[in-house]
Parts: C-alpha cells; structure tokens; sequence
C-alpha cells in the first residue's frame, strides 16, 4: 500500500517542486530606458520625474543621457540612441519639422503629433500642462509633452499609460516652484518629492 502511494504522490510532489512562474513578455523588469535631457534646469527636472516614475512603477532601469541642443536630442532619438525625451511644441512644429508657426495651443499639439508619427514614428504623449516662454519663435506657443520612439511602446506596453499621468498635472507655477527647488538640491530628490506628493509612486 505504501509502495503505490508512493507511486501516486511522487508526480505531483515532482510538479509542485518544479513548477516555476513565468513572467510576461511585456514585463519591465531586466531593461532599460534611455532619456535625453538639455542642461537647462527645468530639462533636468521633467527628465527626472520621467526616470523615477517609471523607475518606480515598473522597475525599469533607466538612464538620463545630456545633449546640448534640442536638434541633438531629435537626432539621438532618431537614431534610436534615446527612448524619449521632452519637447516643446514650438520647436517641434517650426525648428525640428521646419514648418509655419501656429498660435492656437491645440492646433499646434494636433499638428506636431500627427507628423511625428506619420512621418517620424515618434509620438507625443499628453503634454504636462505648462507653456515654456522663450523656448519657441515668437508667438508660437511651446507645451513641454514627452516624445517617445513607437517601437520602444511596443517594447513596454503600459508606458504611455503611465507617462501620461503626468499629463495635466504641472502648471507654470508649478514647473517654476520645482526648478527654484532644483537650484539647491539634486533633480532627483525633487522629483521624487513631486511625485510622492501626487500619489504617483
């Protein structure tokens, strides 16, 4: 009796023991993510809530990578040397494209969106909420918004999803509050502090 039990339990005990999750494809975990930057202040810090949110959500190594110019940015993402990075719909429209200014905020952010995917495979995400004076042409409204490569979207389904709860979420006042902090502690450190603060992480 004891022989056949043994018999009967060895299999299961043998499937139990064995038996090892498998991850999904789409996991996170084991790659990496690259970032470009400028070395303007409130560069370093939207790449920063980028980097520790997804850091944070999904356990993704990710790299911040500087570029001086925008230009430099573009082409490094073209090259598929960065996964993403922030630009502003200004420069996007008339520096990047070369095309005619636009003033209407929305008109502007449909137009950017829809050449960078049909022409670039690039995609714009939700923009942050916020217009950079200064950094686009003269009445050329410029909304800071993640621009992301579409193949590294299907390499990580859920990115957009996450990215985009930053959409809306920081005002001018609040870009300028981060930056202010940003002058006397590390990019990171505020970051982090925005998005605890928000329930992001």
């Amino acid at each position: 009796m004891m022989i056949r039990l043994r018999v009967f339990f060895l299999p299961l005990l043998l499937l139990v023991f064995l038996w090892v999750p498998v991850l999904p494809a789409s996991a996170c975990v084991g790659k990496t993510l690259v970032i470009g930057a400028t070395e303007e202040p409130q560069q370093q810090v939207l790449a920063q809530l980028l980097a520790v949110l997804i850091s944070e959500r999904t356990g993704t190594t990710v790299k911040i990578v500087r570029h001086k110019t925008h230009r430099q940015l573009h082409e490094a993402l073209l090259r598929a040397e960065l996964d993403m990075y922030v630009e502003y719909t200004g420069v996007g429209q008339v520096e990047i494209l070369g095309r005619d200014p636009i003033s209407d905020p929305k008109a502007l952010y449909a137009a950017v969106k829809q050449s960078y995917n049909s022409e670039l495979n690039l995609i714009w995400l939700k923009p942050f909420g916020f217009d950079a004076p200064g950094v686009a042409p003269a009445d050329v409204p410029a909304e800071a918004a993640p621009v992301v490569r579409k193949d590294t979207l299907k390499k990580f389904p859920a990115l957009a999803r996450l990215i985009n709860k930053l959409g809306g979420r920081i005002d001018l006042a609040t870009i300028r509050r981060l930056e202010d902090e940003a002058a006397s502690r590390p990019p990171e450190q505020v970051a982090r502090n925005f998005l605890k603060a928000n329930r992001l992480i």
